[in-house]
């Protein structure tokens, strides 16, 4: 990949490869599973017309709301209904109060429609994007007892003045 800028003069935009790889380089996936979205996005992208800062944000900021978005999804998979852009789309902005955009949402099911239908592969979305909040530093770190306690007694604290 050409990275930041490199292809596009400046503008300030990544390439859809770079924007594949920064979503599943904090994954715990094998290199086989990702060249698996790497070999989609080179195939079904036909015009790459870059991935702007604010495209890139707003899709991150997907994770805060994941476990929503979550359950918003699996309403579909559950009523077996087919999860289509226009459907995603509207999820995203009942989970998050703002709606993504249309660029992303497309490069989204690029990357997790499985089989080329137009829909949404559920289950491959939410591994991805849950394994990228695992893997955010936190996996298998031990939190010794003390630290806890300072914890609650600081949160206690800060509550006490809060309420005066």
């Amino acid at each position: 990949s050409s990275g930041i800028n490199a292809e596009y003069g400046g503008s300030g935009r990544i390439q859809e490869i770079d924007f594949t790889e920064l979503l599943l380089a904090r994954t715990l996936l094998s290199e086989i599973e990702k060249d698996k979205y790497r070999g989609r996005i080179m195939s079904r992208s036909d015009v790459d017309s870059g991935v702007s800062f604010f495209q890139y944000s707003q899709f991150m900021n997907l994770l805060n709301d994941i476990h929503d978005l979550e359950i918003a999804l699996r309403m579909f998979q559950i009523a077996k209904k087919p999860v289509t852009q226009e459907e995603f789309q509207r999820a995203v902005r009942v989970c998050t109060g703002t709606p993504l955009d249309d660029k992303m949402v497309q490069l989204t099911f690029e990357l997790f429609d499985e089989d080329g239908d137009g829909h949404l592969g559920h289950e491959e979305f939410m591994k991805v994007m849950k394994n990228r909040i695992r893997s955010r530093g936190t996996v298998n770190v031990e939190i010794p007892p003390k630290s806890w306690k300072a914890f609650r007694k600081c949160v206690h604290e800060r509550m006490m003045v809060a309420a005066i």
